[in-house]
């Protein structure tokens, strides 16, 4: 009996040993915060390409290009389409493009670590033509509306872009337009039709009944300058002609 006991009392020892070893305390205080990591000194460059309105690549007019680093002095590009912003420290930027005849575009909030980082930057020509008239028609059965799109004749594929908004503010700015639908128009077609469905118009907050106000413009084929708009997330769509034509219709 008194080996039992020992053997009890020996193994009640060793677990109380065991859970004071064990016991979690309370979570000390959090440490102060470390310091910022390291800055270092590089280089963003890259290489312009430009495209005419037809979607082709253009190679002269390449060193007319103007480049701004998040709002910084201007470069230019050379003769060959090459640019580089030395002595760029770590951080986030934005780089704007401008060159006359062609689309502005930005590449957005992009980081820099260090080194060389290469961002090419691509530009569409601004188209010169425009639609001459916008006719909206009602579907057959009430299930969207058809909107007609009228144009000069060319040889060459073109593109165009139709913006709706359910105010007669309608463009091609991202506070002023709810969809974007995009189409080719064939060569020597005079024409181009969209069919916008009634659900699209009700997706995006009209109702029956309503006013829908439309607005055309030629499109650059391939477009290479649109970017994002921070603010909204909507594209904004620079490579679109300087005038165009509105119209309206009824959702059904």
């Amino acid at each position: 009996m008194r080996k039992i006991n020992l053997t009890y009392m020996l193994a009640l020892g060793i677990a109380v040993a065991f859970t004071s070893c064990t016991k979690k305390g309370d979570t000390g205080p959090a440490g102060a915060t470390g310091p910022a990591g390291p800055t270092y000194t590089g280089a963003i460059s890259g290489h312009i390409s430009l495209f005419d309105q037809y979607g082709s690549k253009v190679l002269t007019g390449l060193g007319n290009t103007q480049l701004s680093l998040s709002g910084g002095a201007p470069v230019a590009a050379d003769a060959v389409g090459y640019y580089i912003f030395g002595g760029t420290k770590t951080g986030s930027y934005t780089i704007s493009a401008t060159n006359s005849g062609y689309a502005d575009t930005r590449l957005n909030n992009f980081q820099f670590l260090a080194d060389t980082l290469n961002r090419d930057i691509k530009l569409s020509a601004i188209p010169n033509f425009s639609p001459t008239a916008v006719t909206v028609y009602t579907m057959a059965g009430g299930t969207g509306d058809s909107v007609v799109m009228t144009f000069a004749t060319d040889s060459r594929v073109r593109n165009c872009i139709l913006f709706l908004n359910s105010t007669s503010t309608v463009n091609n700015m991202p506070a002023n337009y709810l969809l974007s639908y995009s189409r080719s128009i064939g060569a020597n077609v005079p024409r181009a039709v969209l069919l916008i469905p009634k659900q699209d118009l009700l997706n995006a907050g009209l109702t029956s009944g309503a006013n829908v106000y439309y607005a055309a413009y030629g499109y650059a084929v391939s477009d290479a300058s649109s970017y994002e708009d921070l603010g909204t997330g909507k594209t904004v769509y620079t490579a679109v002609s300087a005038s165009s034509m509105t119209g309206t219709g009824i959702v059904p």
